[in-house]
């Protein structure tokens, strides 16, 4: 029956595609681009990428503000790496001269002094027009804490369900070539990740929101409204539309009203400034997956965007690596999997204070939270998929990363006899693990036969 269904979708995705090139909307080109990233996301290929760079491109690469320590450099938070030249060869194809980065932060920092970093391509940085299948820009996880490479690409598919668009996820096996550091090492499988930019708005939301005003907060707490000056809001990380005077206003009426307004007003004018469903639906994600990584409790990990075509306020879903339970501050994971379902709260946040005193909006967010435990985030789906991605991901994993019993793959699938995934060096649950444990939590939360957890506040000692 899969089978079927699968051929289905395929036959009628090749029907709108020839029906977009009978009308002239879709050229030969576009199409064979668009295949080749369906058969990346959907179906699964694994992308071949090998990366040359010379010394001194290396060098330059490396941050320019760090303090050494026994463990390689540290990089202070929302640090900003820089391009450099390299050659870099994705499935046969050669791009010389295309910009290589570092990106990241705790992936990059606990990376050490490994080879294996996460980086950020883009073949169009030097040389303009140089693209990869209509693309120019890719970004390489180093699953960071994921050694079954699968929280990205999982979580992604959760916060989908739950009505966001999302970016889509596949994976590479990298080799790394430095001149007189290493020859073609194979640094292993990482997640590849579409790149989140205005085409990506308009694929995403459609065109008629194209230029809209896109932000990815990196040093912004709890969103501040910094008055009438309009420059002032640029610390709030704008990507697209640094100019774009109307909009950065709408974001600052927002903030006013947060901050400012009145219960009255609030409540009135909220769901015209907010995309109430689509923020309703983040933060039940969020919660089942309990990603603490992110908006809910650490000032980073999502994007914002003022849609054009509403001037409505969005939030969306970055860096996953740390879902399902990873990112622990300080708390047990047998405590993070119970996390409470009704307020998915770490630090202050004034927004979802503020929108969960209304009986309206805490329905909208149960609604959502029920929908996507009868029929997304259920045993049998989840395992479904891992099946999936492993048979994928195998083939290009080293034999002792995979092997039975021995950390790696596996241990971050299944874990221990507790459930631990001991591949990585802290203390969380494997995939599986935490999936039957959440789905127990959740259920029994939503019946009233439990309380969950309170996760509140940041703990000083380390994580």
């Amino acid at each position: 029956m899969a089978f079927y269904k699968i051929s289905l979708v395929r036959t009628l995705l090749y029907v709108c595609v020839m029906q977009s090139l009978a009308f002239g909307l879709v050229s030969a080109t576009e199409e064979k681009d668009i295949a080749f990233w369906n058969s990346v996301y959907k179906e699964n290929h694994v992308v071949q990428i090998h990366i040359s760079a010379n010394r001194e491109a290396w060098d330059a690469m490396q941050p320019k503000k760090v303090e050494r320590n026994p463990d390689g450099p540290k990089v202070h938070f929302g640090n900003k790496f820089g391009y450099a030249k390299a050659n870099i060869t994705i499935d046969g194809e050669v791009f010389k001269d295309a910009g290589l980065r570092f990106k990241g932060n705790s992936s990059y920092r606990f990376a050490g002094r490994s080879l294996k970093k996460p980086f950020k391509i883009d073949t169009n940085r030097f040389i303009k027009g140089q693209k990869f299948h209509g693309r120019t820009k890719i970004n390489l996880s180093n699953a960071f804490l994921d050694s079954a490479f699968m929280k990205e690409k999982l979580g992604y598919e959760i916060y989908r369900a739950a009505g966001i668009p999302t970016p889509d996820v596949g994976w590479a096996a990298v080799t790394l070539t430095v001149e007189g550091v290493t020859e073609k090492k194979h640094l292993g499988v990482y997640c590849l990740i579409e790149q989140v930019d205005d085409r990506y708005l308009t694929r995403k939301f459609g065109k008629n929101s194209k230029d809209s005003l896109l932000m990815k907060p990196e040093a912004v707490d709890d969103w501040e409204y910094f008055g009438s000056e309009l420059e002032k809001y640029q610390r709030y990380g704008i990507k697209y539309g640094k100019n774009n005077t109307k909009l950065i206003k709408r974001f600052s009426e927002l903030l006013k009203l947060i901050e400012h307004g009145s219960k009255t007003e609030f409540e009135k004018q909220i769901g015209n400034r907010l995309d109430l469903n689509f923020f309703a639906g983040y933060l039940a994600a969020t919660s089942i997956l309990v990603n603490i990584d992110s908006y809910v409790g650490m000032p980073h990990n999502y994007y914002l965007m003022i849609d054009k075509a509403n001037e409505k306020l969005r939030i969306l879903p970055w860096d996953l690596n740390e879902t399902f339970g990873t990112f622990t501050m300080g708390r047990s994971p047998e405590m993070l999997v119970k996390w409470d379902i009704d307020k998915p709260l770490i630090s202050k946040r004034r927004l979802s204070e503020r929108l969960f005193e209304m009986e309206s909006f805490r329905k909208r967010y149960r609604a959502i939270i029920v929908k996507l435990m009868k029929e997304d985030f259920i045993e049998e789906k989840l395992f479904k998929r891992i099946s999936a991605f492993e048979k994928a991901i195998i083939p290009h994993i080293k034999k002792d990363e995979i092997g039975k019993g021995l950390p790696g793959m596996y241990m971050g699938i299944n874990g221990d006899s507790s459930g631990v995934n001991k591949a990585v060096g802290r203390r969380v649950f494997a995939i599986k693990p935490f999936i039957r444990q959440r789905i127990a939590s959740v259920n029994d939360q939503l019946a009233g036969k439990a309380e969950g957890e309170k996760i509140q506040g940041r703990r000083k000692r380390p994580r």
